[in-house]
Parts: structure tokens; C-alpha cells; sequence
């Protein structure tokens, strides 16, 4: 019970993660949506993100390679080519917006990749 007599649900307090101050304790998890076209964040993943942010909630992006060898998948995003990182900047900025929080999950597949998706480039 609350000081007030009222339930708390922990899952709605706030927390404090390092420097950050959430809301909450609800986190959108990575999910690889396999919709970044030639490794770049399109223009509808603002929409996604920002449709799922609350403020001081933190979001933590899908799985987005390092380079154009650590790619597991398709279509999934990169952070490795200035092309990408400004991709990035209006998703990150619709978040802030919102007043969310942003983390980007950087990840290398190694071993699961094959040369079937890497680009051309790398091979």
C-alpha cells in the first residue's frame, strides 16, 4: 500500500537507471522488424517509435549492425554509413520529442550471417 492507502503497482514507479529518470518501469524491447531497406531506417520507423513512447519511458531500438559484415538478417538497420546515422536523427528526435528515452542496441550476428545478406560491398 501507497502512504496514502492507495495500491502501488511497481511496474508504474518511477526508477532511476544511471543518469536516467524514468516514468516508469514498462521498456519496449528490441524487435527485429526487418524493414530497414538496404540497412537504412525508413522514414515510417518515426511513426513506430514515436506511437510507442511515453514520457520518461525508455525504448531500445532493434538489433542495428556495425558494419556491413555483422548483419544476421535483412533489412535491418545500421548505424555504420553517415546515410544511416542521419536516418537515425528524425527517430531520435521524435522520441525526445515525446520526452522519451533512446537507447540504439548495437549488435555484430558473426557467425549466424551468411553471405546470402551481407552487401556487396563486403564480400
Amino acid at each position: 500500500m501507497g502512504s496514502n492507502g492507495e495500491n502501488v503497482i511497481p511496474l508504474l514507479t518511477p526508477y532511476k537507471m544511471g543518469n536516467f529518470l524514468l516514468s516508469h518501469r514498462v521498456v519496449l524491447a528490441p524487435l527485429t522488424r526487418q524493414r530497414s531497406y538496404g540497412n537504412t531506417p525508413q522514414q515510417h520507423a518515426v511513426l513506430y517509435y514515436s506511437q510507442r513512447t511515453t514520457k520518461g519511458g525508455l525504448l531500445i531500438a532493434e538489433a542495428t549492425g556495425v558494419s556491413d559484415t555483422s548483419q544476421g538478417y535483412p533489412d535491418t538497420p545500421g548505424i555504420w554509413t553517415k546515410e544511416q546515422v542521419e536516418a537515425w536523427k528524425p527517430i531520435v528526435d521524435a522520441v525526445h520529442a515525446k520526452g522519451g528515452i533512446f537507447f540504439c542496441q548495437i549488435w555484430n550476428a558473426g557467425r549466424v550471417s551468411n553471405y546470402g545478406i551481407l552487401s556487396t560491398s563486403s564480400l
